[in-house]
């Protein structure tokens, strides 16, 4: 089991979800569940995963790797957030 795997199983008891976001001490955020890209700025990242729409926010924000259906954001990372 992956770590990312064993992280979802213990926090959820093996629950199906949509979407999962890890963060890494404010600088990285780990999202799996990614549809697509909405928008990159300096201080916004969207992204839609299925019906949920992930903003994250802070400050020089990079998408650095986007891979079938995961992607690593990157910067000073201030708020997760989704509607």
């Amino acid at each position: 089991m992956s770590f990312y795997d064993e992280i979802k199983y213990r926090s959820i008891a093996g629950k199906s979800v949509k979407y999962g976001v890890v963060l890494f001490g404010g600088e990285a955020a780990f999202i799996e569940g990614v549809k697509r890209i909405i928008s990159i700025s300096q201080t916004k990242v969207e992204i839609a995963a299925g019906k949920t729409l992930i903003i994250i926010e802070g400050e020089e924000m990079t998408v650095d790797d986007i891979e079938t259906e995961t992607a690593i954001v990157r910067g000073k990372i201030k708020s997760v957030r989704e509607e």
